[in-house]
């Protein structure tokens, strides 16, 4: 059962990228591509930034506030946590007065879990 849903992600993947390649102006800001090591990866990605993304993308809080109450945490520990997701352009917080609203730029991240050798766009479009 792993591996058929390991299956349907890389073809999610796959077919991520091949609407990219065949016209990446469409697509310029919709993914991001990380290579961290395994240490930043458990570091950043923990289950409560997970949950933040997902609540916002599911949910879409009017504002931090209503972010933090939804997921039933403190919210400077939110807001804190916002703040990197938005170093890593996952999250942009736009402020509208006293508030932050928070919402999710990005529709896919992909994150090599090996170290990949460069390849050329001919082996890449090989691949797709």
């Amino acid at each position: 059962m792993a591996n058929k849903m390991a299956e349907e992600k890389w073809g999610t993947i796959k077919a991520y990228l091949n609407k990219v390649w065949e016209n990446p102006g469409k697509y310029p800001d919709k993914g991001l591509l990380l290579s961290i090591s395994d240490e930043e990866i458990t570091q950043i990605f923990t289950k409560e930034r997970l949950k933040l993304v997902r609540l916002i993308q599911e949910k879409k809080p009017k504002n931090a506030t209503e972010l933090s109450k939804l997921a039933q945490r403190r919210l400077s520990a939110v807001i804190r946590d916002l703040e990197l997701l938005e170093k890593l352009h996952i999250v942009e917080l736009e402020k509208k007065g006293k508030n932050i609203v928070p919402t999710v730029k990005k529709e896919i991240l992909i994150l090599p879990l090996v170290n990949l050798k460069a390849k050329t766009l001919l082996e890449i479009k090989a691949i797709a």
